[in-house]
């Protein structure tokens, strides 16, 4: 394992944080929860039955809070830990393929409302001509706002962690990560500590839907623009100004706009890339059959 200190596998503080301490008071202590529904947060809409075989990177049960609100590690796990769930994953547990793309889903999944949303996106891909593997990534993403984005943060490394492993094993195999709402920043994350670890060609491309982070972050002058430079082969962003739930939910939470509504605000890095998706329904059609996957897979 790379050898990291607690600032790099742990979570970064936005320029926002006192004044998303001030907000938390107007928003309530559960965060926005406690006034979106999942759908509007970015869930895949409620299924019958959901595919509890889709293969996918799991992290479910690492983290929880405590009665005093604080999140932490379950016993057991630890910085960088990780398993898989659901049938085999390429490269793991059969035989390679050319390319894996990782699915990383937004706020207030469960865990069946993870596996609605890889239901929707992974046919979508094929739809749009994508013919190699698709798993997700599946996280702790139903607590309230700010609990899930430390957690978000926090599982960074964790997915660092899996793209290092995968890397080792599948050197000739191209790594993409696709991220919807805030899922973002589980990959912005993963690229910072992959960064920090120099582990800086395991990555191939990362396509953010709806990012749910600050618009600043990506750029040169914030959090994660040098690490995008640096640790991914292409970033792409696809966003629209009408997106509902970030326009409103976002801003309160927040105080200020996110790459999801407003793109790059910034020197974007070299390898970065905005696109507006304007035609995008809604928040949580990105990568459905109404979205934007046949640009994603355009990219690639």
């Amino acid at each position: 394992m790379p050898h990291r200190s607690r600032t790099e596998s742990g979570y970064s503080v936005s320029r926002r944080t006192l004044l998303r301490s001030v907000g938390a008071a107007s928003v309530g202590v559960g965060g926005i929860a406690l006034t979106t529904s999942g759908a509007r947060a970015g869930k895949g809409d409620d299924c019958e039955n959901p595919d509890h075989d889709f293969p996918r990177v799991s992290t479910r049960g690492h983290f929880d809070t405590t009665w005093y609100g604080s999140v932490t590690l379950t016993d057991g796990n630890d910085e960088t830990n990780f398993e898989y769930a659901g049938g085999g994953i390429p490269g793991v547990h059969t035989a390679a393929e050319d390319e894996l793309l990782v699915f990383v889903h937004g706020w207030n999944n469960n865990d069946e409302g993870a596996l609605c949303t890889f239901g929707d996106a992974a046919p979508t891909f094929v739809a749009e001509g994508y013919d190699q593997p698709v798993v997700g990534y599946t996280w702790d993403s139903d607590f309230g706002w700010y609990n899930a984005t430390e957690i978000a943060e926090r599982n960074g490394a964790k997915l660092a962690h899996f793209a290092y492993a995968y890397g080792l094993e599948n050197p000739d195999v191209s790594l993409r990560f696709v991220a919807h709402s805030l899922g973002a920043r589980v990959v912005l994350m993963a690229l910072r500590n992959l960064a920090h670890w120099d582990r800086l060609e395991d990555v191939d491309s990362v396509s953010i839907l709806g990012g749910a982070a600050d618009d600043d972050s990506v750029s040169m002058e914030g959090t994660y623009g040098s690490d995008i430079a640096a640790a991914a082969g292409r970033v792409d962003n696809f966003w629209m100004e009408d997106d509902e739930v970030l326009n409103w939910a976002y801003g309160a939470a927040e105080w200020g706009n996110a790459i999801g509504n407003a793109g790059c605000d910034g020197t974007p890095p070299w390898n970065y890339t905005d696109h507006n998706v304007a035609y995008v329904p809604g928040h949580s059609d990105y990568y459905r059959s109404n979205g934007c996957i046949h640009e994603v897979v355009a990219t690639f």
